[in-house]
């Protein structure tokens, strides 16, 4: 509901539409509530997290960050556009020993997150290579799921 926020949804319906399943990768779209994200997260070997993040760069621009060999922003610094973000699920995730052993975010610099539907041209142009870039990050890994953060 917030244009470029939508961005980790439209990659996972773009997956959705032209992969076919398979029982070594879940496609999940969640609204980014930290406990919600970390019971997905349980137990499994390899999150992507897809998602609007701000980073200062031009919109459209891809981000990857691996979490384990990239540090971890500071709680409350996370560059994702939710007033919770990924840095605090992180936290709380490490905390109750609840991370997953593989965890890496594609975030996608928005351009709108105002109220509203639809993608921005900068943000729609990327979403079938960050499909594209997700499917390289769980290939070659057993049973690792693909997760969308909100």
């Amino acid at each position: 509901m917030r244009r470029d926020d939508g961005v980790g949804p439209a990659v996972v319906e773009h997956l959705d539409a032209r992969h076919s399943p398979t029982n070594d990768v879940d496609l999940v779209i969640l609204d980014g509530e930290p406990t919600r994200v970390i019971q997905e997260w349980d137990q499994r070997q390899l999150v992507v997290v897809i998602d609007a993040v701000f980073a200062g760069s031009t919109p459209g621009t891809v981000h990857r960050i691996e979490f384990g060999t990239d540090p971890v922003p500071p709680q409350g610094a996370a560059p994702s556009s939710h007033a919770t973000g990924l840095a605090e699920a992180i936290a709380l995730a490490r905390a109750l020993e609840r991370l997953p052993s593989g965890l890496v975010l594609l975030g996608v610099e928005p351009r709108d997150v105002s109220l509203g539907l639809g993608l921005s041209p900068e943000v729609e142009a990327v979403v079938s290579s960050v499909a594209t870039l997700a499917l390289a990050e769980v290939s070659g890994v057993e049973r690792q799921p693909l997760d969308k953060g909100s």
